[in-house]
């Protein structure tokens, strides 16, 4: 779980908020579940951890092979970490089930457009040249990330 052996001797009250969200992680997964069910794992952590700790969860969901029922509400999470994700409107309806790809290219109805930022414009991204290459830009002109083509 990517913790240092020396914490083996602390209590949960000594170690830092993501040391303690590694230690139930690895408390959970001893038990050797087939489904493992994590509920808002990382929402009290700061950004930096909880990058590491969504790595991590990739990782060990890749070596373990275990199905994982992760909630969220951060939409960017739920696409980075599923492979399959539901998104719930309100009363717990189901608006819609599939892939994060399938969400975003075709969402099936207004309430996922907004929820996922089709309406503001979050995943609106053009190409844009600079010196050094093409980068993807938002509407605000930010920029997202770098294009790179196959093979490179």
């Amino acid at each position: 779980m990517g913790l240092d052996r020396g914490l083996a001797e602390r209590y949960p009250s000594q170690l830092s908020g993501g040391q303690q969200q590694r230690v139930g992680v690895a408390r959970a997964l001893a038990a050797d579940p087939n489904i493992l069910l994590m509920d808002e794992p990382f929402g009290a952590v700061d950004p930096i951890v909880r990058a590491e700790l969504q790595t991590e969860t990739l990782r060990l969901q890749q070596e373990l092979h275990k199905t994982v029922v992760f909630v969220t509400h951060d939409v960017e999470e739920a696409f980075l970490l599923g492979d399959q994700v539901v998104i719930l409107e309100t009363a717990a309806q189901v608006a819609q089930i599939g892939s994060p790809s399938e969400i975003i290219e075709n969402p099936a109805n207004d309430f996922v457009a907004s929820f996922i930022g089709l309406e503001r414009g979050a995943r609106a991204l053009r190409p844009k040249t600079t010196g050094r290459g093409t980068v993807l830009v938002d509407t605000a002109g930010r920029t997202q990330g770098v294009l790179v083509e196959d093979g490179a």
